[in-house]
């Protein structure tokens, strides 16, 4: 059996009998994987105080003859978030699991990108960039200069629609306004934007609502302030 070594990012962790783990990670060269962690839930295991989400790791592993693989050593590096954002950071990586499926040859630069922009922006700003981040680099993400049903370039308002720009020609529902549009592409490519409250909440409601359009729940940080209606859902 062939023992591989990559730079790794933990997506998942499932128990698997009472001692080991299945565990998903992306990786750099081989995209995602599933490997067995054996003995990783016993007390002295040394993959315990390894095996953790938001982290730079260094995976070693064996292939299976014909299965899964088998993981044979773990390093831990630099943490990729603070505490404080560790939970927004969590959701993330369930989305990076939904959207980056085994065998994909991508993902891990694409989830490292966007935990950076949580990580630089914080919560208001680079919550919903991050997400949106993920969502362009699987690429269910139209162009903000244009309607995304009918191809017209964007008027002044356009409406968010089951998770999809439309012009006033196309359907209506949540406004979204030239400058929100502006600041959205501003931030995503850099530029240094103070967003208001209320085109924060509504950048918010936008990710969450196209999260729900491709079968993915939410929390209530993809939530617009008053939107109380709905019961929590986690990924």
């Amino acid at each position: 059996m062939v023992e591989i070594c990559d730079a790794a990012l933990l997506l998942r962790r499932i128990p698997y009998s009472d001692t080991s783990l299945v565990c998903h990670f992306l990786t750099a060269d081989h995209g995602r994987i599933a490997v067995m962690a054996r003995g990783a839930r016993r007390p002295k295991s040394p993959f315990r105080a390894s095996l953790e989400p938001l982290y730079d790791l260094q995976i070693s592993w064996r292939t299976g003859r014909t299965g899964m693989g088998t993981l044979v050593d773990v390093q831990r590096g630099r943490s990729l978030l603070s505490p404080a954002l560790s939970l927004q950071g969590l959701e993330l990586l369930a989305m990076a699991s939904r959207l980056f499926q085994e065998g994909d040859p991508y993902g891990l630069d694409e989830t490292k990108a966007a935990l950076s922009l949580l990580a630089e922006r914080g919560l208001q700003q680079g919550l919903p960039a991050a997400a949106w981040r993920l969502l362009e680099a699987a690429g269910l993400l139209g162009d903000l200069s244009h309607c995304w049903q009918c191809g017209r370039p964007a008027e002044q308002l356009m409406f968010w629609q089951h998770g999809r720009l439309v012009c006033s020609q196309c359907g209506h529902g949540m406004p979204v306004s030239l400058g929100l549009r502006k600041s959205i592409a501003a931030v995503m490519c850099g530029g240094a934007v103070r967003l208001t409250a209320a085109d924060a909440d509504s950048w918010h409601a936008m990710t969450g609502q196209l999260l729900i359009g491709h079968g993915m729940k939410v929390t209530d940080s993809f939530k617009r302030n008053g939107e109380d209606d709905k019961p929590r859902c986690e990924y």
